[in-house]
């Protein structure tokens, strides 16, 4: 038995999953053979041609590098199974759009001389789709292959395949190829046109005929292909002569066609079968010709291409016409062409028996011909008197169909029908080998081939004369003699009984047996083991130079007066054992992993602090020594397997969390692809400002742990943020430090030859390039855009260089850069989103990229694009007030979006209308107004948040309630894991047991908060106040100048600060919204209550103020301005530098967390999310996401408790403020110093318990995430599906019905409204209310119309919750179309109603009832 293959091997050709001829059976019957030898090593490769048969696109972590890869060098590809046995790695190639044609004909010019200009579209398509195999393959080489130090054969089929042979052998000449030829391009064609090319060979000048023939370019290709290629092969002797004489190259080896004979019931052993199909053919036979046939008819068979006389088709018509004159009344001949022919349809009498009349004449074909006045076969027929008469003896029936079981009448795959026949018949004139006689005899099946035949010659040659397989002699003989000659074999076939005909049948089997791909496939390893010598040989013969794994990189000379300098990296060479510390740092999984923390951390604690925590850096500048003292340390081994062994699994595992369930058409290959301007994923990678990029960063975390498919995209800044300073003053000022990308957890992505990819963007007058980077997320990956690139202008590098930038040019570039050129990055990494997240406004141009791209790739009109894009999109808005979203003027909108206008054929007020919110010259274009419009499913992020919203929002709906509006809301949590202290998370993990945290919002695992000793949960709670403490000490050692002048302030500070006291943390944006000064307001308050001698508190600020924001400036220096006060100094604190470590100490040390922003402006507010799990409790206003977390025993609130909206009053910040310290003197502060005997505050330790039992699995990503998945992604996946499915064609219907739907929905009128069960004002409860509409529908239809009526509970001019929307049914058609709509309501509750009746178009693939902006009230 020959042992595993040790190298890889490619195989190209077109008949890869797409059956044409023999080379399907040649590729598909080996693959059992193929794959045992090869193989995950083993790739076919073959065309897309949307139809592929058998073939299966697969989710495999296999194809992730080579996607990436091949989607990089822009060549489209499916990528899956051929479901056959063997099921091998398939790679499908869409190559259309892939080349310029004429550069790659000359391309094949140049370098090898095949000429290519008389070619058509039926070469070139075969040559674009090889050279694009060719370049999967090297992709596949360059990151698979050659990194193993493997070797690897490719082998290409036919001419067909033959340009990419040569591009491989160009590019990548360590790769040994083989070409096949199966047969020769001018044999065929030869002997199509008769010339006897076996006796006639020597005379024949292959260029001539060629020309004469019309396949120069061909004939060409394939001569080129057999001389360059490293070994030669074809399938047969007769074929190996012939491609001497035509190609000038004796092949190297012959590689006999064989069969899986295992795969094939032996049928000579076993009759049952058999007998079963010879029943069903008979009876086909019967209903196609409407009689009988008696039971010993005799079945023959011709099958194949349709080449009339190549096959030898006129041959056994000839011979079939004779025996009908000769034969005796009780004999009857049943013949089954099989031949592939053009047609459109089964003819009317096998659609109907009612179409067949007794006067019409027998048909021949099953199916009409799309040329049936010249058909040879009915031609031919009709000559020789084979009419299917019922006086005809020989009955003949063409089947032009390929037989799946579908043909329409026989109904059988082809495999059966040939079981059941009697004689194979096979003349073919021009056969290089001969599957069809092969597959005869393997189905023991009689069979009839010639000496023209490769498998003819090759049966006789090795099992000598045998009864099965008849050989018709057909070389050097006359064409009569030929005839005659078949003629005598039928007559004595004829005359054969049962025995005999087993004894054939017997025969036929052993024979086929002998051509089996056990053995024969021994011919294929030879001639790849004959490549890979002749490559490795070429390769030996490279420069050491060309070979050398290093790069030699040469520039061109080039002078310059300036000093001009290029850089590198010198990264850190590590120990081989902890060799993998690299890979760990550049995925951010160790963010929210404590012990791959302390795996860094561990190495020097002093580096860690000053490196930031940044792994990365850490790598870098920790000492050599340190790391080799690490790599010997038993106990620091056992920490390092066991961190990775848990990486390991977690990286491994692919599955979705149990909470996620069935996924519906999401995999990581068309994920949920979110797009957001900024991530908090760490303080390391500082490309985040506040709560929207913590958000985000969580999102990607929680999908990784839920392992939901998805990819972020967002932007690359040079300078991020900023960073904040605090001068002497007290003022706050920015510094720009430029991110250093190589030392931070982010790596460029680069394609499989090591170059950086990019993506370009037309902008006005110039084109925009941008880098992609990568960052790993745990199992998710963030992709970010950078346009810092030599080949950008200046002022273009500088694009991505600060977030939020305040000018308005370079912010709307950034945000075409995010969206568009986000959409472009996904393309380029051959990533097919299923729906798009727009987080926030800044990405929404993606849509415009989407549009763009589905009208030029897939030629659909304007709206038909947008239903496409709107049914994949979901939108999140997060700003409550309408000054706080994106949008952009009318001169920098027509300046940058002007082509996009003339690309699209739509007209600017149609433009302006997807963005503006009302209409007038000068208004500007909204962002968020572009999302809702264009997105599927639109979410705010609260439910207080989500009223907000519906209310800013109600014009881009107008004539809907605001009820109606169709934005939804799941209020955003935070992701525990990323901002819990270890210690807590120890205690967890003791109480709530090991994994909770797979399991967050599960309400009865936190109900064992309750069994946490409350002295165990004291001690963990003054531990994290004093690592804040010390936090504290330390930052004030470090600044204590900016409190004071004198060195004995920083003493006096130290002292000052009380592990004891009541620690309150205020952490955030300081935006005037957010009120951080409302604690300051009454200065001599805030003094008793700071500095009461027995109930001692401490306040820590901490925070950012947007360099333009005038008034949240003033607020930061209001607050040092407190903390420089000798009442406070020591007792209030400002922290500078505000970021996620610093947050990160806040959240897990304060004791109270306070949040006071102007209702109802803070859309969610997760900052006191994040401080739940620590024990830390909650004082806020009824506002975002506290005003569904607050129960009256968890935390406290400031002000009135609020359930939904409500307008704020003038004095709101007086009484607000007067509320918080009355809270804090009476409620807040006492509960904390109520003290037991035991001197714990147990009552203080119960509303912790209350707190985290209630609040964290509420308020956490996992359940945000969930409702993210099961609400919008899903329900948006299935609608992208369905757009997208049949051509689109429900997108071009529903295009096409809302283009016309205006017009139409003007015509109808509302004639009256009829209303019953209302007296004056008055309705009884349980009385029912009737309404009737009466409605002339005018152009529409009935059934388009929802009418509706609406009732709920009154409150002010609203209602107090979510009115009932009722359909009336249709209650009577009047003649003159009047219709009638009635609906019978029951009210049941008492109180004071309002109710409206409203008319809407109906469409049932409308996705919301107010998408079409139509809607009539009566």
């Amino acid at each position: 038995m020959t042992e595993t293959r040790k190298h890889f091997l490619f195989e190209v050709s077109w008949e890869v999953c797409n059956k044409v001829g023999g080379i399907y059976t040649v590729i598909a019957s080996k693959l059992p053979e193929a794959t045992r030898l090869y193989g995950e090593n083993y790739f076919l490769i073959g065309p897309d041609l949307k139809t592929n048969l058998d073939f299966e696109e697969t989710e495999e972590e296999c194809w992730d590098q080579v996607r990436e890869g091949i989607a990089i060098r822009e060549i489209p590809c499916r990528l899956g199974r051929w479901k056959v046995p063997g099921e091998p790695k398939v790679i499908l190639v869409n190559f259309g759009q892939k080349y310029n044609k004429d550069q790659l004909l000359f391309r094949i010019w140049e370098d090898y001389g095949v000429d290519s200009i008389a070619g058509g579209w039926d070469y070139v398509e075969p040559v674009m789709f090889s050279y694009a195999a060719s370049e999967v393959i090297e992709t596949i080489h360059n990151l698979l292959v050659r990194p193993k130090g493997m070797q690897a054969v490719a082998q290409f089929h036919e001419w067909m395949t033959g340009a990419g042979l040569l591009g491989l052998k160009k590019r990548v000449p360590e790769i040994g190829t083989v070409f096949t030829t199966h047969a020769t391009m001018l044999g065929r064609a030869l002997a199509g046109a008769g010339v006897d090319i076996y006796t006639t060979m020597d005379d024949i000048s292959p260029q001539r005929e060629a020309s004469a023939h019309n396949i120069t370019a061909k004939c060409s290709l394939e001569t080129v292909s057999a001389r360059e290629a490293d070994c030669f092969t074809t399938v047969s002797e007769i074929t190996a002569s012939e491609a001497k004489n035509f190609l000038g190259r004796t092949p190297d080896l012959i590689t006999p066609n064989g069969l899986d004979m295992e795969s094939i019931h032996d049928l000579a052993a076993d009759r049952a079968p058999a007998l079963e199909s010879r029943t069903q053919l008979l009876a086909a036979a019967g209903r196609f010709l409407r009689r009988d046939f008696p039971a010993e008819t005799r079945i023959m068979l011709i099958s194949g291409r349709y080449e009339f006389k190549n096959k030898g088709i006129d041959l056994f018509l000839s011979a079939l016409g004779r025996l009908n004159g000769e034969m005796g009344p009780d004999q009857t001949i049943l013949v089954y062409l099989f031949v592939l022919s053009g047609y459109t349809d089964l003819i009317p009498s096998l659609q109907s028996d009612a179409a067949r009349t007794e006067q019409a004449p027998a048909p021949i074909a099953t199916h009409r011909l799309n040329n049936e006045a010249s058909d040879p076969i009915l031609q031919t027929c009709d000559r020789l008197g084979l009419k299917n008469l019922p006086q005809n003896r020989v009955q003949v029936i063409f089947v032009p169909a390929y037989l799946n079981g579908h043909d329409g009448l026989i109904n059988m795959t082809y495999y059966d029908a040939l079981a059941g026949c009697d004689l194979g018949v096979f003349p073919s004139y021009y056969e290089p080998w001969g599957y069809t006689p092969l597959e005869s005899a393997a189905h023991a099946v009689p069979t009839i081939t010639t000496d023209q035949a490769g498998f003819g010659l090759w049966a006789q040659k090795s099992g000598g004369e045998c009864n099965g397989i008849i050989l018709l002699k057909r070389l050097g003989q006359p064409e009569a003699a030929i005839a005659d000659h078949l003629h005598d074999i039928f007559r004595n076939f004829l005359t054969l009984k049962e025995q005999e005909l087993q004894c054939m049948r017997v025969n036929a089997r052993a024979a086929a047996s002998r051509a089996n791909w056990k053995d024969f496939f021994r011919s294929y390893e030879e001639a790849y083991d004959r490549a890979l010598f002749v490559s490795q040989t070429r390769a030996e013969k490279l420069t050491v130079e060309d070979l050398r794994a290093e790069p030699k990189y040469t520039y061109a000379g080039t002078v310059s007066v300036s000093p001009h300098f290029r850089t590198f990296t010198a990264v850190a060479n590590l120990p081989p054992k902890i060799s993998r510390l690299r890979e760990a740092a550049y995925n951010l999984w160790w963010t929210w992993n404590p012990g791959a923390r302390a795996l860094f951390s561990s190495l020097d604690p002093n580096v860690w602090a000053v490196m930031g925590n940044n792994p990365v850096r850490m790598l870098e500048n920790v000492s050599p020594e340190r790391l080799q003292e690490a790599s010997e340390n038993a106990s620091y081994m056992n920490l390092y397997a066991q961190i990775f062994r848990q990486f390991d699994d977690y990286m491994e595992n692919r599955a979705p969390a149990p909470q996620v369930g069935p996924m519906n058409g999401l995999k990581w290959s068309s994920p949920v692809a979110y797009f957001s301007t900024e991530y908090g994923l760490h303080e390391c990678l500082p490309i985040y400002s506040g709560g929207l990029g913590t958000l985000s960063g969580d999102h990607l975390k929680t999908a990784s742990d839920l392992n939901i498919p998805l990819v972020g995209v967002g932007l690359l800044y040079k300078n991020g943020f900023f960073k904040q300073v605090i001068d002497k003053n007290g003022t706050q000022t920015e510094e720009y430090p430029e991110n250093d990308f190589s030392s931070i957890p982010v790596q460029i992505v680069q394609d499989d030859r090591g170059d950086a990819v990019q993506i370009s963007l037309e902008l006005p007058g110039r084109t925009l390039f941008a880098n992609i980077w990568e960052v790993k997320v745990g199992r998710v990956s963030l992709y970010l855009l950078d346009s810092d690139v030599q080949r950008n202008t200046p002022q273009d590098r500088r694009i991505t260089e600060r977030l939020y930038c305040s000018e308005l040019r370079t912010r709307i570039e950034q945000e075409i850069l995010l969206g568009m050129g986000g959409v472009r990055l996904l393309k380029k990494l051959g990533i097919r989103p299923r729906v798009y997240h727009i987080n926030e406004g800044h990405s929404a141009f993606l849509v415009f990229e989407r549009i763009t791209s589905l009208m030029t790739e897939e030629k659909l009109s304007f709206d038909e694009a947008s239903e496409l894009v709107r049914g994949g999109t979901v939108f999140t808005t997060h700003t409550p007030v309408e000054a706080g979203n994106e949008r952009f003027g009318k001169e920098l909108i027509e300046h940058y979006f002007a082509s996009f206008v003339k690309r699209t054929g739509i007209s600017w007020s149609q433009f302006w209308e997807l963005g503006r919110k009302e209409s007038g010259e000068g208004k500007p274009f909204f962002m968020t107004i572009l999302a809702l419009k264009m997105a599927h499913k639109s979410n705010a992020v609260s439910r207080l948040h989500g009223q907000v919203s519906r209310r800013m929002w109600q014009e881009v709906w107008k004539g809907f309630d605001e009820a109606d509006i169709p934005i939804s809301h799941v209020t955003n949590g935070a992701h525990v894991l990323s901002y819990i202290a270890p210690r807590m998370k120890d205690l967890l993990d003791t109480y709530l047991g090991m994994g909770w945290e797979r399991y967050i919002s599960d309400t009865e695992r936190w109900a064992r908060v309750q069994d946490i000793p409350d002295t165990v949960l004291w001690r963990t709670r003054y531990e994290l106040r004093q690592g804040t403490i010390d936090f504290l000490r330390d930052y004030l050692s470090h600044n204590w100048m900016k409190y004071g002048y004198t060195k004995t302030w920083q003493e006096e500070l130290f002292s000052k600060l009380n592990p004891a006291a009541l620690m309150i943390g205020f952490s955030r944006r300081f935006a005037p919204y957010k009120r951080a000064d409302m604690i300051l307001s009454d200065i001599n308050r805030l003094d008793r209550i700071i500095n009461h001698p027995t109930r001692p508190v401490h306040i820590v600020f901490a925070g950012k103020a947007h360099p333009n924001d005038t008034m949240g400036k003033d607020l930061v220096k209001k607050v040092i301005s407190v903390c420089k006060d000798e009442r406070f100094r020591g007792k209030i604190f400002f922290i500078e530098g505000y970021d996620i470590r610093i947050a990160r100490h806040l959240v897990q040390g304060v004791d109270v967390w306070l949040n006071n922003p102007r209702r109802p402006l803070e859309a969610s507010g997760t900052s006191g999310e994040k401080v739940v799990a620590n024990g830390v409790l909650n004082l806020s206003i009824s506002d975002g996401w506290w005003v569904e977390g607050f129960d009256g025993a968890n935390g406290w609130t400031i002000g009135p408790v609020v359930k939904k909206y409500a307008e704020e009053s003038d004095s709101a910040d007086l009484e607000d403020s007067q509320s918080l310290y009355t809270t804090l003197e009476n409620s807040v502060i006492p509960l904390f110093y109520d003290r037991e005997m035991s001197g714990l505050p147990e009552k203080w330790i119960a509303m912790i318990k209350r707190s985290m039992q209630t609040l964290v699995p509420r308020f956490n990503t996992q359940r945000m995430l969930l409702e993210y998945y099961h609400d919008l992604y899903l329900p948006t996946a299935r609608r992208e599906h369905e757009l997208y499915a049949e051509s689109y064609r429900m997108a071009r219907e529903l295009a096409d019905w809302k283009r016309k739907l205006p017009m139409r929905f003007s015509s109808l009128r509302l004639i009256d409204v009829s209303v019953e069960g209302i007296r004056g004002d008055t309705l009884i409860v349980d009385k029912p209310l009737v309404i009737s509409v009466r409605i002339d529908p005018g152009k529409l239809a009935p059934e388009e119309l929802l009418v509706e009526m609406v009732i709920g509970k009154k409150e002010g001019v609203g209602f107090t919750e979510k009115p009932e929307c009722l359909p009336l049914a249709i209650a009577d058609r009047a003649e003159n179309g009047i219709v009638t709509f009635a609906v019978s309501y029951t009210v049941r509750q008492n109180g004071a109603y309002a109710y409206g009746i409203r008319v809407l178009p109906n469409h049932p693939h409308l996705a919301t009832k107010q998408e079409t902006g139509l809607v009539y009230w009566g």
